[in-house]
């Protein structure tokens, strides 16, 4: 009988691993929820800091970072930097998620190599769509 469970080994193949980079734990909880909806198509590791940022891009190579500018160590466009520096790392899809709203904010991301720009506060299905537009229609 063929296995009918939501994550079968063709789904958990094709899922999409996304790092949630923000200092807040309840905006991190806010886009785990938002992604749960989407719980066959999004696995997600979260952390809160710049340093935990760059180890686990490295380490993990997520298809996909949601990086709040706003870090304790370091800020998300230097981080954004680094990773698109990085011959390792420079093809994962970076975007902002970042209360930052100025057009200069939005400018200074994408001198430093980011792929997308969202102001919090956010839609979760916004998020949603944006994310599905992103990596869901790339296979």
């Amino acid at each position: 009988m063929p296995d009918s469970s939501p994550t079968s080994a063709a789904e958990a193949d094709a899922r999409r691993l996304i790092l949630i980079v923000d200092d807040e734990p309840s905006v991190r909880a806010m886009v785990q929820a938002s992604l749960r909806t989407r719980a066959s198509h999004y696995d997600a590791i979260e952390v809160g800091t710049a340093m935990d940022a760059l180890s686990e891009a490295r380490n993990r190579q997520p298809d996909l970072i949601l990086l709040d500018v706003a870090l304790p160590d370091r800020d998300g466009f230097w981080v954004c930097g680094e990773l698109k520096s990085d011959p390792t790392t420079a093809h994962i899809v970076v975007v902002m998620l970042t209360a930052m709203g100025l057009p200069s904010d939005r400018d200074k991301a994408m001198a430093v190599g980011a792929d997308g720009y969202i102001v919090k506060p956010f839609s979760p299905r916004a998020l949603l769509e944006d994310l599905d537009q992103r990596l869901l229609s790339s296979r």
